[in-house]
Protein backbone atom coordinates (compact mmCIF):
# COMPACT_ATOMS: atom_id res chain seq x y z
CA UNK A 1 0.00 0.00 0.00
CA UNK A 2 1.35 3.43 -0.93
CA UNK A 3 1.83 6.00 1.80
CA UNK A 4 1.35 9.63 0.95
CA UNK A 5 3.05 12.67 2.50
CA UNK A 6 0.19 13.12 5.00
CA UNK A 7 0.63 9.61 6.40
CA UNK A 8 4.40 10.12 6.70
CA UNK A 9 3.89 13.45 8.48
CA UNK A 10 1.44 11.89 10.95
CA UNK A 11 3.84 9.04 11.69
CA UNK A 12 6.66 11.49 12.30
CA UNK A 13 4.45 13.57 14.61
CA UNK A 14 3.44 10.47 16.58
CA UNK A 15 7.09 9.45 17.05
CA UNK A 16 7.99 12.99 18.11
CA UNK A 17 5.16 13.18 20.66
CA UNK A 18 6.03 9.75 22.04
CA UNK A 19 9.63 10.76 22.48
CA UNK A 20 8.71 14.00 24.25
CA UNK A 21 5.88 12.72 26.42
CA UNK A 22 6.98 9.28 27.54
CA UNK A 23 9.07 10.42 30.51
CA UNK A 24 7.39 9.63 33.81
CA UNK A 25 8.12 11.24 37.13
CA UNK A 26 9.87 8.75 39.40
CA UNK A 27 8.52 8.47 42.95
CA UNK A 28 9.97 11.30 44.99
CA UNK A 29 11.71 12.80 41.96
CA UNK A 30 11.08 15.45 39.36
CA UNK A 31 10.19 14.96 35.71
CA UNK A 32 12.85 15.58 33.12
CA UNK A 33 12.78 19.04 31.53
CA UNK A 34 10.24 19.18 28.71
CA UNK A 35 8.33 16.09 29.86
CA UNK A 36 4.54 16.16 29.77
CA UNK A 37 2.95 16.06 33.22
CA UNK A 38 -0.67 15.54 34.20
CA UNK A 39 -1.93 17.77 37.00
CA UNK A 40 -4.68 16.42 39.23
CA UNK A 41 -7.93 18.33 38.95
CA UNK A 42 -8.40 20.94 41.68
CA UNK A 43 -11.86 20.24 43.12
CA UNK A 44 -11.37 22.34 46.25
CA UNK A 45 -13.64 25.07 44.90
CA UNK A 46 -16.60 22.71 44.49
CA UNK A 47 -19.03 20.68 46.57
CA UNK A 48 -18.96 17.22 44.97
CA UNK A 49 -21.90 14.83 44.69
CA UNK A 50 -22.29 11.45 42.99
CA UNK A 51 -24.76 8.66 42.27
CA UNK A 52 -24.90 5.06 43.49
CA UNK A 53 -27.02 2.01 42.78
CA UNK A 54 -28.60 -0.86 44.70
CA UNK A 55 -30.86 -3.62 43.38
CA UNK A 56 -33.95 -2.40 45.24
CA UNK A 57 -33.49 1.37 45.06
CA UNK A 58 -32.00 1.78 41.60
CA UNK A 59 -29.92 4.95 41.11
CA UNK A 60 -29.84 7.55 43.88
CA UNK A 61 -27.81 10.60 44.89
CA UNK A 62 -25.00 10.45 47.45
CA UNK A 63 -22.65 13.00 48.97
CA UNK A 64 -18.85 12.85 48.89
CA UNK A 65 -18.89 10.49 51.90
CA UNK A 66 -21.18 8.02 50.10
CA UNK A 67 -24.21 8.88 52.27
CA UNK A 68 -27.60 8.99 50.53
CA UNK A 69 -29.43 12.28 50.11
CA UNK A 70 -33.09 12.67 51.02
CA UNK A 71 -35.93 15.01 50.19
CA UNK A 72 -38.76 15.98 52.52
CA UNK A 73 -42.42 15.95 51.47
CA UNK A 74 -43.16 19.04 53.58
CA UNK A 75 -40.61 21.16 51.71
CA UNK A 76 -41.56 23.29 48.72
CA UNK A 77 -39.73 23.01 45.35
CA UNK A 78 -40.97 26.16 43.55
CA UNK A 79 -39.71 28.43 44.88
CA UNK A 80 -37.36 26.27 46.94
CA UNK A 81 -38.14 26.38 50.66
CA UNK A 82 -37.00 24.17 53.51
CA UNK A 83 -39.48 23.40 56.27
CA UNK A 84 -36.93 21.48 58.33
CA UNK A 85 -35.53 23.78 61.02
CA UNK A 86 -34.39 23.49 64.64
CA UNK A 87 -34.50 19.92 65.97
CA UNK A 88 -35.49 18.63 62.56
CA UNK A 89 -32.29 20.04 61.02
CA UNK A 90 -30.20 18.28 63.68
CA UNK A 91 -31.52 14.87 62.61
CA UNK A 92 -31.80 15.79 58.92
CA UNK A 93 -28.66 17.72 58.09
CA UNK A 94 -28.99 20.13 55.16
CA UNK A 95 -26.56 19.23 52.36
CA UNK A 96 -24.24 22.23 52.36
CA UNK A 97 -23.62 23.97 49.03
CA UNK A 98 -21.31 26.79 50.08
CA UNK A 99 -19.21 26.18 46.94
CA UNK A 100 -20.17 25.55 43.33
CA UNK A 101 -22.13 22.25 43.16
CA UNK A 102 -20.46 19.67 40.93
CA UNK A 103 -22.08 16.29 40.39
CA UNK A 104 -21.39 13.18 38.37
CA UNK A 105 -24.57 11.56 37.06
CA UNK A 106 -26.87 14.48 37.92
CA UNK A 107 -28.11 17.00 35.37
CA UNK A 108 -26.29 20.22 36.37
CA UNK A 109 -29.28 22.30 35.27
CA UNK A 110 -31.40 20.58 37.94
CA UNK A 111 -29.08 21.62 40.78
CA UNK A 112 -29.56 24.84 42.70
CA UNK A 113 -28.75 26.50 45.99
CA UNK A 114 -31.19 27.62 48.68
CA UNK A 115 -30.26 30.18 51.35
CA UNK A 116 -31.62 28.99 54.71
CA UNK A 117 -32.84 31.42 57.42
CA UNK A 118 -29.49 31.07 59.26
CA UNK A 119 -27.63 32.09 56.08
CA UNK A 120 -26.22 28.67 55.19
CA UNK A 121 -26.44 27.48 51.59
CA UNK A 122 -28.28 24.22 50.93
CA UNK A 123 -28.22 22.08 47.78
CA UNK A 124 -31.46 21.64 45.85
CA UNK A 125 -32.24 19.15 43.07
CA UNK A 126 -35.21 20.05 40.88
CA UNK A 127 -36.00 22.65 43.54
CA UNK A 128 -36.15 20.13 46.41
CA UNK A 129 -33.80 20.89 49.35
CA UNK A 130 -31.44 17.98 50.05
CA UNK A 131 -30.53 16.40 53.39
CA UNK A 132 -28.49 13.58 54.88
CA UNK A 133 -29.77 11.60 57.88
CA UNK A 134 -27.81 11.70 61.15
CA UNK A 135 -28.26 7.95 61.70
CA UNK A 136 -26.61 7.10 58.38
CA UNK A 137 -22.98 6.68 59.39
CA UNK A 138 -21.23 4.88 56.52
CA UNK A 139 -21.71 4.46 52.79
CA UNK A 140 -24.54 2.00 52.20
CA UNK A 141 -26.62 3.09 55.21
CA UNK A 142 -30.15 4.16 54.30
CA UNK A 143 -31.89 4.35 57.68
CA UNK A 144 -33.87 7.46 56.77
CA UNK A 145 -35.75 5.91 53.85
CA UNK A 146 -39.54 6.33 54.28
CA UNK A 147 -39.03 7.76 57.79
CA UNK A 148 -42.37 9.11 59.02
CA UNK A 149 -43.76 8.54 55.54
CA UNK A 150 -42.29 11.89 54.45
CA UNK A 151 -38.53 11.35 53.92
CA UNK A 152 -37.35 9.73 50.70
CA UNK A 153 -34.05 8.97 49.01
CA UNK A 154 -33.49 11.29 46.03
CA UNK A 155 -33.14 9.94 42.49
CA UNK A 156 -30.66 11.64 40.11
CA UNK A 157 -33.57 13.36 38.32
CA UNK A 158 -34.84 14.82 41.61
CA UNK A 159 -37.71 12.34 41.99
CA UNK A 160 -38.33 10.69 45.35
CA UNK A 161 -37.78 6.95 45.57
CA UNK A 162 -40.67 5.49 47.54
CA UNK A 163 -39.47 2.04 48.55
CA UNK A 164 -38.50 0.84 45.10
CA UNK A 165 -36.83 2.16 42.01
CA UNK A 166 -37.75 5.63 40.85
CA UNK A 167 -40.12 5.51 37.90
CA UNK A 168 -38.24 7.86 35.59
CA UNK A 169 -34.74 7.06 36.72
CA UNK A 170 -33.11 5.51 33.63
CA UNK A 171 -32.23 7.82 30.76
CA UNK A 172 -29.20 6.15 29.20
CA UNK A 173 -26.85 3.23 29.41
CA UNK A 174 -23.72 5.00 30.63
CA UNK A 175 -21.47 3.58 33.32
CA UNK A 176 -22.16 4.49 36.97
CA UNK A 177 -20.13 7.37 38.32
CA UNK A 178 -19.61 5.96 41.79
CA UNK A 179 -20.93 2.59 42.92
CA UNK A 180 -21.91 2.32 46.57
CA UNK A 181 -18.97 1.24 48.75
CA UNK A 182 -21.15 -1.20 50.65
CA UNK A 183 -24.60 -2.38 49.69
CA UNK A 184 -27.66 -2.23 51.89
CA UNK A 185 -29.27 -5.45 52.97
CA UNK A 186 -32.00 -5.48 50.38
CA UNK A 187 -33.72 -8.39 48.68
CA UNK A 188 -32.62 -8.52 45.04
CA UNK A 189 -35.33 -8.22 42.43
CA UNK A 190 -35.52 -10.39 39.33
CA UNK A 191 -35.15 -7.40 36.97
CA UNK A 192 -31.68 -5.91 36.45
CA UNK A 193 -31.03 -2.43 37.90
CA UNK A 194 -31.79 0.48 35.57
CA UNK A 195 -29.02 2.03 33.52
CA UNK A 196 -27.21 4.99 34.99
CA UNK A 197 -28.60 8.39 34.06
CA UNK A 198 -26.47 9.95 31.37
CA UNK A 199 -25.47 13.54 32.06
Amino acid sequence: MRRGPATTALAALAISLTACGSTQTPPGGEAAPGALQAKPADLSGHNNYFIANTEQMGWFVIDAEGLPMYRYDKDVPKPSKSNCEGECAKAWKPVIADKTPMATGIDPISMGVLTRPDGTKQLTIQGWPQYTFAEDKVAGDMKGQAKGGVWWVTAPNGAKITGGKAQSNSKSSSTPSTPPKSGTAQTPQSDPPPAAPGY
